[in-house]
């Protein structure tokens, strides 16, 4: 008897489609249509806040003025450095007193930092790979009303019998799939389609770089795709780098043909394949 032959995996179609667009001419003009890069405006401070920094500083006050740069971030500015432990005492303050050697290290930090420096980094503007999520959104609700899907709010949303769209993001969509759908997320997501009695729930990705942060979110929306079956599906809403990286390439390629990843430019095709 000779070797067993085994047939090779197709790949997923969507996948291998979102490939195919990405090559070809024109893709990232128009995927920044979508997803517009223009430069965000800085974000000044005051001039209190300005002089309440100087003095603090000037003072050599360590503790009083990484406490004072922290509260600037509930009003938008950004911490003047990167710096992983600022992230975490800022969302979890009771830490600080439990680590009293980390936060000083932070003092001691800030402190060797000329005083224009840290105003200067207070005030700088958002990322924008921070704002892709919304600018999606932006989309999508200017989209699809024009291609006969309205974008509903929930108490409209449950008894329409066509196909439509969920209005909100994130929290919205966290609450109504673990109350009305009986999905147990610990999360949001960026839209909500429904056809019928069948759920769409997807997660839009646009990834810049490859590797560290942008690798970990992209092993997660995969695994958020292959875990839900039944009457919602997930999808994957990937852009960017994405599509000219063998690694995250190969990663898509073990996702089954009902598990869609694909480049945003196919997401009106693929709602349409629905019925």
């Amino acid at each position: 008897m000779g070797p067993t032959k085994f047939k090779k995996k197709a790949m997923n179609k969507w996948v291998s489609k979102s490939i195919e667009l990405a090559n070809a001419p024109g893709y990232l003009d128009k995927l920044s249509k979508i997803y517009p890069a223009a430069l965000l405006p800085r974000r000044p401070l005051d001039n209190q806040a300005k002089e309440q920094i100087k003095t603090l500083h000037e003072e050599e006050k360590a503790k009083e003025l990484v406490f004072f740069l922290l509260g600037l971030i509930k009003q938008k500015h950004p911490f003047p450095i990167e710096h992983p432990y600022a992230s975490i005492l800022r969302q979890k303050p009771q830490l600080i007193s439990k680590n009293p050697r980390v936060f000083e290290e932070l003092g001691r930090i800030i402190l060797s930092i000329p005083v224009e420096e840290i105003i200067k980094g207070c005030e700088r503007s958002i990322d924008i790979n921070r704002v892709m999520g919304q600018a999606f959104y932006n989309w999508l609700i200017q989209f699809f009303p024009g291609r006969g899907i309205p974008i509903l709010p929930e108490s409209q949303f449950d008894d329409y019998n066509g196909k439509a769209l969920l209005k909100g993001r994130n929290a919205k969509i966290l609450d109504y799939v673990n109350r009305k759908i009986g999905i147990k997320s610990d999360r949001g997501r960026d839209f909500l389609y429904k056809i019928g009695d069948k759920f769409v729930i997807g997660e839009a990705r646009f990834l810049s770089t490859s590797g560290g942060s942008q690798t970990r979110d992209l092993k997660e929306t995969t695994e958020f795709i292959k875990k839900l079956r039944g009457r919602i599906t997930a999808v994957g809403v990937i852009d960017g780098i994405v599509w000219f990286n063998r690694s995250y390439v190969n990663l898509l390629r073990t996702l089954e043909s009902d598990k869609p990843a694909l480049t945003v430019l196919l997401l009106e095709e693929y709602l349409k394949s629905l019925g």
